[in-house]
């Protein structure tokens, strides 16, 4: 090889090997396009050097550097349509050309530039994935001849630009994405919010002011908050809005049902797992406690703990670390924790079933609701604030409650607590004509029916589970079987089956 041809060569191959910062992750795409220009004109000198993206049936300049660019050469669109040359350059297997001065078609900015009779004209295809989306053309002011070396590395770098360009795109719409995500979750946080802080809980009754007292003073801290109280009292609501008054409120606030995750499947959702912990791991996962990390982590009825996972637990608030299923490294997790339960937990504890060391963690400061039979004081406050958001949300005038309403609501007993005064008036709301809500027959049951309704439970669950089976031909399992038309573990299935004496396979067709 003579001593030009293999100057051109290691020119060339430095070129190449140069160029690889165009894949650098960290730098802005005006940048990486203009240092790799940079680089290309040590090996083809051009006056005038362009990128040229496919836009519909036109090519729009959006790079161009040399002493012929010029602001307004930037954003031109050139039409393809009925232009030889670019057509055969943007062809799938086009390879990097010259364009001849008798070569069919227009000059590449044929009255946009005034180029003399003789210029050399070099294009190269940009490609991502077998498609041609544009053209990276070099135009000289003489008329170069470039050996099939130099279009070989021009190739190249072509190939290279084409990467770039792309992982530059791909990379602004991430970031898009991203900034699109963070206002969106900020949004929805704040919305959250204000629900929470705007209807705030209610306290005309002493018991419930002074919960409020306990949540003002508390809610600032760092502490456990153990929340108690039957079910329907609100437990979920003081917690978001224990979170909501924290200095963790930009954080996450992240909610586990303790009683509706499956015991095979609990440890997992709270601590996370690798790739390969267990069969159907085929990907690695954050548990819940990593999702609130920052932030706070809410476990509901936290009494339905399997035993044998309140170790585990223990040693997360304790220690602030977990470790993930099939992991031989602990994580650092910094959350909030509340916790929540309609048991008695003191009962528990005497009975095995709770460890007292967890209690002892979980109550450093207990908040315990009174169920709304207690505070019927409250019960006017809460069905006109839910009155209001119900005519808010379904855009309807404001419905009014009725003193006759008013005092047959706080002579109720609601066994349901706030949750089933919540649903009979929604109910009650969709059935009223007027202005007055109105309530329906039988929406608020008499003592005698409610007591025949409580008698008359076994029976009732008995005919749901005889018609169940009666459906799936005595089937269990599988998408189409009992356990899941039920919404139940097939073992808890089983176990209720077997207690009322039902035999599945006494359902079955023969």
């Amino acid at each position: 090889m003579a001593a030009p041809d293999l100057q051109a060569a290691l020119t060339g191959a430095r070129l190449v090997e140069e160029a690889g910062s165009l894949l650098t992750l960290g730098e802005q795409p005006e940048r990486m396009v203009a240092h790799a220009f940079e680089r290309l004109a040590e090996l083809v000198p051009y006056d005038l050097a362009t990128v040229l993206l496919r836009e519909g049936d036109a090519l729009r300049v959006t790079h161009a550097f040399g002493p012929l660019a010029t602001p307004q050469l930037t954003e031109v669109l050139i039409p393809v349509r009925g232009n030889l040359r670019l057509q055969n350059a943007l062809k799938p297997r086009s390879r990097p050309a010259t364009f001849e001065e008798d070569d069919p078609g227009l000059d590449t900015f044929h009255g946009l530039l005034e180029m003399p009779h003789g210029h050399s004209c070099l294009v190269a295809p940009l490609r991502s994935q077998g498609e041609t989306f544009g053209l990276m053309t070099l135009d000289a002011m003489v008329c170069r001849q470039y050996p099939e070396s130099v279009l070989h590395h021009v190739g190249v770098f072509a190939s290279l630009l084409a990467l770039g360009l792309k992982q530059a795109e791909h990379l602004g719409r991430l970031a898009e994405r991203e900034r699109t995500l963070a206002e969106e979750v900020s949004y929805f946080r704040e919305v959250q919010r204000r629900d929470v802080l705007q209807e705030p809980l209610r306290a005309e009754s002493p018991a419930m002011r002074a919960i409020l007292d306990q949540v003002g003073q508390v809610a600032g801290t760092a502490a456990t908050v153990l929340i108690t109280g039957e079910t329907g009292t609100g437990k979920e609501k003081v917690a978001q809005t224990l979170h909501h008054l924290s200095t963790r409120r930009e954080k996450p606030f992240i909610k586990v049902n303790c009683s509706a995750l499956p015991a095979t499947l609990i440890e997992s959702e709270l601590f996370g797992h690798v790739k390969g912990a267990f069969s159907g791991a085929v990907a690695a996962r954050k548990g819940r406690f990593e999702l609130a990390d920052g932030g706070t982590l809410f476990l509901d009825e936290i009494g339905d703990l399997p035993l044998d996972l309140q170790p585990k637990l223990l040693r997360a608030i304790q220690e602030r670390e977990i470790d993930p299923l099939g992991s031989e490294k602990s994580r650092r997790v910094d959350v909030r924790l509340l916790a929540a339960t309609h048991q008695d937990l003191r009962k528990a504890v005497a009975e095995g079933r709770f460890r007292q060391d967890l209690f002892y963690r979980l109550s450093v400061f207990p908040i315990h609701i009174p169920p709304l039979r207690e505070r019927p004081g409250d019960i006017t406050d809460l069905a006109e604030a839910f009155l209001e958001r119900f005519a808010r949300e379904n855009r309807r005038p404001t419905i009014q409650l009725p003193p006759a309403v008013r005092t047959q609501l706080e002579a109720y007993a609601w066994p349901g607590n706030v949750r089933e005064l919540h649903n009979v008036l929604e109910r009650a709301a969709i059935l009223s004509a007027g202005r007055e809500l109105r309530l329906p027959p039988g929406a608020l049951p008499t003592p005698e029916a409610r007591t025949a309704s409580l008698l008359s439970w076994e029976a009732q669950e008995r005919s749901y589970l005889e018609g169940l089976l009666r459906h799936t031909g005595g089937k269990i399992a599988g998408a189409t079987g009992a356990a899941a038309l039920a919404e139940l573990p097939a073992s808890t299935l089983l176990s209720r089956l077997e207690k009322l004496g039902l035999r599945p396979k006494d359902f079955r067709q023969s």
